[in-house]
């Protein structure tokens, strides 16, 4: 079974139409192993669908009449092509934290019974949304996986819903690299380079990481305000939810 985790990222967010605007951040992300909880949160310090200081609950993820996260993200693969069983799901997101989550983009790897690799892309809003994209097999190499779609959510005020947007995720030897490419009539608007490294989950390193990073899902939606913030001042164009609902699909509903 795969191992829980602990992945430590630098963030580099940077806009370039029609107005440049970089940033960088440190955080860290949970990789859990969704086939057995109970065995997968290996730290006191670490609940499941109960308060702690840091929790994973299933509700914080998709929702499709299925029980655990587990069985919602496998229902999602079937509804979304995939015939064959699927034996292991394991998702790289942030846990709450004291109660609090807010995660812009988490990561569900499957595997089936047959070693064939598969994912799962749930993106997140500040409108208590989440959509989820799956990722076929034959989007895989042998480190990790490439795959480009129309956006059709909304994600940031400052960029059109209907942008095209690719995630290429490389994994090897403990090292996890992920980058997401926000681009319009071929044009890059925004690129998101995320690049981690992986340590195991021991009460020493997660308390470690806590002081280094501390209300690390508050920090998210800090930033996403303050960063928002500059772009208002920057004159950037805004884009109200309302507008363009045809636009927005396959949209699932998080907080209620």
């Amino acid at each position: 079974m795969t191992e829980s985790g602990l992945i430590l990222f630098k963030v580099i967010h940077a806009r370039f139409i029609p107005k440049k605007y970089k940033f960088t951040h440190n955080f860290f992300w949970f990789k859990i192993n969704l086939n057995d909880l109970n065995k997968s949160l290996p730290s006191y310090l670490m609940a499941y669908n109960k308060w702690g200081l840091y929790s994973f609950y299933d509700s914080d993820h998709i929702k499709l009449g299925a029980l655990t996260a587990r069985d919602n993200y496998i229902k999602f693969a079937h509804e979304s092509g995939l015939e064959t069983k699927i034996q292991d799901v394991v998702i790289y997101t942030q846990l709450r934290f004291l109660g609090y989550v807010f995660n812009p983009v988490s990561f569900i790897l499957l595997k089936d019974v047959e070693g064939k690799e598969h994912a799962i892309i749930e993106i997140g809003n500040t409108f208590n949304e989440l959509k989820p994209f799956f990722v076929s097999n034959e989007h895989f190499n042998e480190n990790g996986f490439v795959f480009k779609t129309k956006k059709y959510f909304y994600i940031s005020p400052f960029i059109d819903h209907d942008n095209d947007i690719e995630f290429r995720l490389i994994k090897k030897e403990g090292n996890i690299s992920i980058s997401i490419d926000d681009t319009k009539d071929n044009k890059k608007v925004l690129q998101v380079n995320l690049v981690g490294t992986e340590r195991k989950i021991t009460k020493k390193e997660l308390f470690w990481q806590t002081l280094k990073n501390p209300f690390v899902t508050f920090q998210f939606i800090f930033f996403i305000h303050l960063h928002a913030m500059v772009l208002v001042m920057k004159g950037i164009k805004y884009f109200k939810k309302s507008e363009h609902t045809d636009l927005q699909k396959g949209v699932h509903v998080w907080k209620v």
